[in-house]
């Protein structure tokens, strides 16, 4: 795809693997690139560019434990917009005109619709899916990218803007069929009630773009600390039996490795209920769990407690967990530098005192306790919704 040899695919992020391919597909058309890219971004008047530089959408979801929910996902939605509406530098102006965007994209979106198909009866394909996704993201990211050879900022805005409007379609779809719409997530829909069959050829029909269709036994929305649903965070299990989870501890980077086994484990018990009353019947087994992840904390090792975060800068004007840990790393000799991943334990969360994770004996029993209970809280929420 490219025309690098692998290995240098193999090192290269996704950004520069999109860009040599757009790149070489231009060579190969013969078309005339840039060494350094001089089109600024056009002057505008600021109330049309507050109408237009507005992003995705996203509805706010009532928290809550729902039953038989459907999942309507628009398959690489910005670049499938990108193809649909010849989306290109080129053809903002010239409309009629084949973009070159859509046209390099067309072969990746349909070798990813492929592989994806595959992924689901062949774990193999797993990898190359994943790979043809961030470079199929990345190409959307780079259109707004001002030093992007094939980048225009009035692109990505149009992107968005096409985005916006097939989400508000698709919820029009979904109620005009009787479905109750729980959530919406820029390129994926949450609807309860109704064929959801029905609804996925309708919302296809209609925007011409394909998607796919998961259902749910039950998933969960988790409410912020003020209350209000939390856009990303929520888990449910799936019709197949998986689990998916998203934005809770099990899946943050920086979650120490004993808090992220007890989530683990809790959420290994709730995927065997199907129904909400099997989630009630579970719920002395998950608390269990909870009891004994805090009991066995005082016990557990210092290296369980390691908690892995990317420093972003190296000076901090107030005490925080990292400031103490880029000291702490400038105090043993280490060259730190933003974007560097240090791993740490914290030993007293009063000063936010820290010990480098290759030299902690101990920690703060009382600040990971606190992370031990927030991660049961985000359990704890599923089992006093199916209580209730």
């Amino acid at each position: 795809l490219t025309g690098l040899p692998p290995n240098l695919t193999a090192r290269f992020t996704s950004g520069t693997l999109i860009s040599a391919y757009e790149v070489y597909e231009a060579l190969l058309q013969g078309i005339a690139i840039p060494f350094r890219k001089s089109d600024p971004e056009a002057v505008r008047r600021f109330c049309d560019l507050k109408a237009a530089d507005r992003g995705g959408m996203m509805f706010q979801p009532v928290p809550g434990l729902y039953e038989e929910v459907a999942e309507i996902d628009f398959t690489s939605l910005y670049p499938s917009i990108i193809v649909a509406y010849n989306l290109s530098p080129e053809t903002l102006a010239r409309p009629d005109r084949k973009g070159f965007l859509p046209a390099v994209l067309a072969p990746l979106l349909d070798i990813r619709r492929e592989s994806k198909a595959r992924k689901a009866s062949d774990p193999a394909y797993a990898g190359v899916d994943a790979l043809l996704k961030w470079m199929l993201v990345t190409c959307f990211g780079y259109t707004g990218y001002r030093n992007a050879k094939f980048g225009q900022i009035e692109v990505h805005e149009k992107i968005t803007g096409y985005a916006r409007e097939i989400l508000l379609t698709s919820k029009d779809c979904a109620e005009d069929l009787g479905f109750r719409v729980l959530h919406g997530i820029v390129d994926c829909l949450w609807v309860q009630g109704g064929d959801p069959c029905l609804l996925k050829a309708r919302i296809e029909q209609t925007t011409s773009l394909p998607t796919t269709l998961d259902v749910y036994d039950w998933i969960v929305f988790l409410p912020m600390p003020d209350g209000f649903g939390a856009y990303n965070r929520y888990y449910g299990r799936l019709r197949n039996g998986d689990l998916k989870v998203r934005g809770i501890m099990t899946r943050r980077d920086d979650t120490p490795s004993y808090v992220r086994a007890m989530q683990q484990e809790m959420l290994g018990v709730l995927q065997q209920a199907r129904t909400l009353a099997d989630l009630r019947a579970c719920d002395e087994e998950v608390r269990g769990l909870y009891r004994d992840a805090q009991d066995r904390l005082r016990d557990a090792p210092a290296s369980a407690m390691v908690i892995r975060r990317q420093i972003s800068k190296l000076r901090y004007s107030r005490r925080c967990p990292e400031a103490s840990a880029v000291a702490a790393c400038a105090a043993a000799g280490i060259t730190v530098v933003p974007g560097m991943e240090i791993g740490y334990v914290v030993t007293d969360a009063r000063t936010w005192a820290v010990d480098l994770d290759e030299d902690a004996q101990r920690f703060d029993h009382g600040y990971y306790r606190s992370l031990v209970r927030k991660a049961w809280e985000e359990i704890a929420f599923t089992l006093g919704q199916a209580g209730a």
